[in-house]
């Protein structure tokens, strides 16, 4: 799909707002691991102790790829905020019923409430790992997942995400985010411009994105992961454009209206980007067809509107307006209709609206720029980053537990990312590091 500029480029009016990116229900436990299940859906102080042993290595690597495996899976059980993990011990018996169960055993008397055990095989073409979770509060140890998993042997450390994220599905209802990438805007020395990059969640596996020379803004992630809507300079003038960065295709051109194209947000199931442009000579929202390339407007006010980010629903976008003054942050109908004003009395930017729909997060300026939270009815804002500078550009984790924001606390731009509440706040991209985009779980 390709919209083409035609005709000579006209003035336009300044943007002064900022042009950014963009469960289930809990499952039934067995009564053996019930109370188990319960204490880490309440929260708070009450974690989850597990025991997550080396990998045994089956065929094909060496021990240090077992250790990598167990420290990488402790890690992200560890970020949750639901487990106290127990690593570095040596590996499960794998062939001895006797000797695993006195191990287990072991574990439990050491206050261990599950234990993982992992093996790991790596063949030219593959890599696999087997996962079993036991239930060291039921008398018999019982499994309560066995399960397999299998990359490339590229990414063997994908595999302990996979591992982490399915121990979190065990055991709160919802996959986990570690098997996620963060797609943002960084600066590199002796490289032109701003470039793309993307990066795991957790701060490794750096990969350059683009390298054209040019500034390149706003990434935003497909809902199917196979593709990254951004807004660039590639030919002079703020346009938009789709990347795959996994697959071999050449850059395709989304937006190339007279004025500004920028901000693009996907709906939820991927045939529509909500964007910002200024085509009909002042700001406002409109919907591409990925599908068909027409496009649909939604906003008509003299204010500048921009920013647009869709409820999970796709029933409803929440955007930036100024115009009842200074810029806030308003929400309507996916059809333009119904328009309501949803915060006040500040300058308030870049909604994100939660996966799970009952939260968006936006950044607000209170001498300095934070990171709020609000409900999606409008009540209850509260303020989550802390420390010095400004924190602006969150970017939701799949799973609605995490953000991702850029942070110039050290006197350069960075990414971080935090527990919804504010919590854990962890430096994960450091160096002119901008505009995260969190993506959704990868294939």
């Amino acid at each position: 799909m390709l919209i083409r500029r035609g005709g000579v480029r006209l003035g336009l009016p300044a943007l002064t707002l900022a042009l950014a990116l963009l469960g289930p229900p809990p499952r039934t436990a067995a009564q053996g691991g019930a109370e188990v299940w319960l204490n880490v859906q309440k929260g708070g102080g009450t974690k989850l102790n597990i025991a997550v042993p080396v990998f045994a290595v089956v065929r094909g690597a060496d021990a240090g790829v077992g250790r990598l495996l167990a420290e990488v899976t402790g890690n992200d059980l560890t970020y949750s905020g639901l487990f106290s993990v127990v690593s570095g011990t040596a590996a499960l018996p794998a062939d001895n019923p006797a000797a695993l169960r006195q191990a287990l055993a072991d574990f439990a008397a050491a206050g261990a409430h599950a234990a993982l055990q992992g093996r790991v095989t790596i063949s030219r073409d593959r890599a696999e790992a087997d996962m079993r979770l036991y239930d060291l509060t039921s008398p018999d140890q019982r499994v309560i997942a066995q399960k397999r998993f299998e990359v490339t042997p590229a990414q063997v450390r994908r595999l302990a995400h996979k591992v982490a994220d399915d121990v979190m599905l065990e055991f709160t209802g919802v996959l986990g985010a570690a098997d996620t990438r963060l797609a943002f805007t960084g600066v590199s020395a002796g490289r032109a411009g701003k470039q793309l990059h993307m990066i795991d969640y957790d701060g490794v596996g750096l990969t350059p994105l683009t390298e054209n020379g040019s500034i390149n803004l706003s990434p935003a992630w497909s809902p199917d992961t196979r593709s990254i809507a951004f807004t660039s300079y590639l030919k002079g003038y703020p346009d938009i454009y789709r990347l795959f960065p996994f697959e071999r295709r050449p850059l395709q051109t989304v937006a190339a209206f007279l004025g500004i194209n920028a901000s693009p947000a996907w709906s939820p199931d991927g045939r529509g980007l909500a964007v910002t442009m200024s085509k009909d000579g002042n700001a406002e929202i409109y919907v591409i067809s990925m599908a068909t390339g027409a496009v649909r407007r939604l906003t008509w006010n003299l204010g500048i509107d921009a920013e647009p980010t869709w409820s999970p629903t796709g029933r409803q976008i929440a955007f930036t307006s100024d115009r009842q003054g200074q810029p806030n942050i308003f929400v309507m109908d996916d059809s333009g209709a119904n328009v309501r004003q949803l915060t006040s009395g500040g300058f308030h930017t870049q909604p994100r609206w939660s996966p799970r729909g009952d939260l968006i997060a936006y950044t607000a300026r209170q001498g300095t720029h934070g990171i709020w939270l609000v409900n999606a009815d409008g009540s209850n804002p509260r303020r989550l980053d802390t420390g010095p500078g400004d924190a602006e550009s969150a970017s939701w984790s799949p799973d609605g537990r995490y953000l991702a924001y850029q942070a110039n606390r050290a006197g350069e731009w960075h990414v971080y990312t935090m527990h919804v509440d504010g919590s854990d706040q962890r430096l994960v991209v450091s160096g002119n590091a901008t505009s995260p985009s969190w993506s959704p779980r990868l294939p």
